[in-house]
């Protein structure tokens, strides 16, 4: 008997491309932060931006692509799939609505022509950028405590259905 939670795990390309491309813009953004804060360079004529930061926002723009293409695989089954699952429907809310955020901010960035706006926007993209592994890590260690007591009891229900005692793995 196939155990309904399993049906809202992500596939290993998933997985992957959302982990590389994630990490690729956690790193890209944190290095570009500390660079545009702290790496300025005193050049002939003052301080000048590092070399390296129009670097960080181009591999930070590329990652991005990526991330989209991965975040809207999600859609087609494991949001839809996951709503089912109240006790994870909070945590998956709030990194749906910080990842949200993050994306109008990015794209606000770029077209935002007021500087004390864009200067908000910066603050704010930034901030939540750095807290998004917090979101993502309860995520997903939440999903992995649900699916662990969903096998659990599944194999409880099995085994009083067929009257075997259940087997405990060495891997719990």
């Amino acid at each position: 008997m196939m155990i309904h939670l399993l049906t809202a795990r992500l596939a290993r390309w998933q997985i992957r491309t959302l982990t590389i491309s994630g990490s690729v813009l956690w790193l890209t953004g944190v290095a570009w932060l500390v660079l545009h804060h702290f790496g300025r360079l005193q050049g002939e004529f003052g301080p000048e931006t590092n070399p390296a930061e129009p670097w960080m926002l181009r591999i930070h723009g590329a990652a991005v692509i990526v991330a989209l293409l991965g975040l809207g695989s999600l859609l087609v089954v494991h949001v839809w799939k996951g709503w089912a699952y109240a006790r994870q429907r909070l945590l998956g809310l709030i990194l749906t609505g910080v990842i949200l955020l993050l994306i109008v901010t990015g794209y606000l960035l770029y077209y935002v022509g007021d500087e004390s706006l864009r200067n908000w926007v910066s603050v704010i993209h930034w901030a939540v950028g750095l807290a998004l592994p917090v979101a993502f890590v309860l995520h997903y260690k939440r999903g992995i405590k649900l699916r662990r007591h969903a096998v659990i009891a599944n194999e409880v229900k099995q085994s009083s259905l067929t009257g075997s005692p259940r087997r405990l793995h060495a891997s719990r």
